[in-house]
């Protein structure tokens, strides 16, 4: 069991001494390193698919970062959602679809960001808004005898992405990520002839997992 524990912490170490570059000089706490930190940044577009209430989705949004040493980003991420992907018209009175958006704070460690294909990890931590709405709001058969609920939730989004260098100023990458809300409370109402309805919309309805593609463009 030690050993492989061992073998275990040397091949961690290993990982991340091929991960981050290592500089020729001793460093010591007073003293400044030779190598100048590089800033850079970049502007992204993201294009995803997830689901939402176990209905398919769309997700589109994009991230503005500043790129600190090519190792890691820190910036501001914003994206928008809906699954009223098939609009039907005249839908029944129970069929109600998920819309919303979320966005804020972004990090985004880079390995080996100067290889052709390489990996980072951006996670979201931020707060969102999502509304339940009939289905067919879309054809303007707008009703004042159904409510459209609303909600806001908080929401953490750990993901990985794979990163192709294109050029010097454009990367393409493709990724998956897991989206996890505290919970929303939506209730969508409805008539069933002269009679109320009131359906309860799943609390975890938002958590998912999404794939995406991003565009980026900047200083790298």
């Amino acid at each position: 069991m030690k050993t492989k524990v061992l073998l275990s912490i040397v091949m961690i170490m290993a990982v991340a001494t091929m991960s981050f570059a290592q500089e020729d000089t001793m460093r010591t706490l007073f003293n400044k390193p030779n190598t100048p930190v590089d800033h850079g940044g970049y502007l992204a577009f993201t294009f995803g698919y997830t689901q939402i209430d176990n209905q398919d989705a769309v997700n589109l949004g994009g991230r503005i970062g500043w790129l600190i040493n090519h190792r890691f980003t820190l910036g501001l991420a914003g994206y928008g959602y809906y699954n009223n992907l098939h609009k039907t018209k005249n839908s029944a009175p129970h069929e109600y679809a998920i819309s919303g958006g979320y966005g804020g704070l972004f990090i985004e460690p880079i390995v080996k960001p100067f290889a052709p294909v390489h990996v980072s990890f951006p996670v979201i931590f931020g707060v969102g808004g999502a509304a339940a709405t009939k289905k067919d709001i879309w054809e303007d058969n707008y009703d004042n005898n159904y409510n459209y609920d609303s909600d806001v939730y908080l929401v953490f989004e750990p993901g990985v992405d794979v990163e192709f260098n294109i050029l010097k100023y454009f990367r393409l990458a493709v990724g998956a990520s897991y989206r996890l809300t505290n919970g929303v409370n939506l209730e969508y109402q409805y008539y069933n002839g002269a009679v109320p309805q009131t359906q309860i919309v799943s609390k975890d309805a938002l958590d998912s997992f999404t794939v995406n593609m991003s565009l980026k463009f900047g200083m790298f």
